[in-house]
């Protein structure tokens, strides 16, 4: 005789659970992330405002690795406290991301302003030189999604976190391709929609992030975790 199912079992009911989690995960992303996005609400787009974006931009780095830690929880257990393993997910990597946001966030800096310039003044080494800067940009933003992607679940050295998102990066070109396009994808829908949709969609971004990267987390564990040494983020 089957087995009646408990409150929780169904179909409707974990669904209803994930859209609860995503949208309050969403909203504590939102809010860690205000005072980027009042500036990127109110100011007019433009380069000029460069400074302004990437100074405002300097706490969103732990806000996204909390976001990878809960939405991590989320697939992984299938149920989340969204309030307390958002901000638990803040507190204990906020400090090891800090160490890459930060110097990632001035390298970019320097490459598009490098690449303003360049494109500015026209010429055939200039646009060369554009180029250049321009696959500086994609390289690093494919890094800093590995780089978070691994901080936010496992603790590793600084140097073994770019050593990883290189690996991965090369190695798992299907993957990095498929995060690489939810990023784009995101923002052209952004700009072509409503600059507002970029606080309504960042917890389901993730989500599919999160999905697509399953197996590179897996591969980690495995391959680069003792499993009497794992140190998983995942402090519950």
């Amino acid at each position: 005789m089957q087995k009646r199912k408990e409150f929780g079992d169904g179909l409707l009911f974990r669904l209803t659970n994930y859209i609860y989690c995503l949208l309050m995960t969403n909203i504590y992303f939102v809010l860690s992330n205000m005072i980027f996005l009042f500036f990127f609400m109110t100011l007019k787009p433009s380069f000029s405002n460069i400074t302004i974006y990437f100074l405002a931009l300097t706490l969103t780095g732990p806000s996204i690795s909390a976001l990878l830690y809960s939405i991590g929880k989320l697939i992984r257990e299938k149920e989340l406290s969204p309030l307390k393993d958002f901000f638990h997910g803040y507190k204990i990597n906020f400090k090891d991301t800090m160490k890459f946001w930060l110097p990632l966030l001035l390298v970019l800096y320097i490459l598009f302003v490098d690449l303003q310039y360049f494109n500015a003044n026209p010429s055939t080494i200039n646009n060369v030189l554009s180029a250049v800067f321009l696959i500086g940009i994609i390289l690093m933003i494919i890094l800093s999604m590995y780089a978070f992607l691994i901080n936010a679940g496992f603790k590793f050295r600084l140097k073994d976190i770019w050593k990883l998102s290189i690996y991965y990066s090369f190695k798992k070109v299907k993957i990095t391709f498929g995060n690489l396009g939810i990023v784009i994808i995101s923002m052209f829908l952004t700009s072509i929609i409503s600059d507002v949709l970029i606080v309504c969609i960042p917890s389901l971004v993730c989500y599919l992030f999160m999905l697509n990267s399953k197996e590179i987390m897996e591969d980690i564990k495995v391959n680069f975790c003792q499993p009497q040494k794992i140190q998983v983020n995942q402090k519950i």
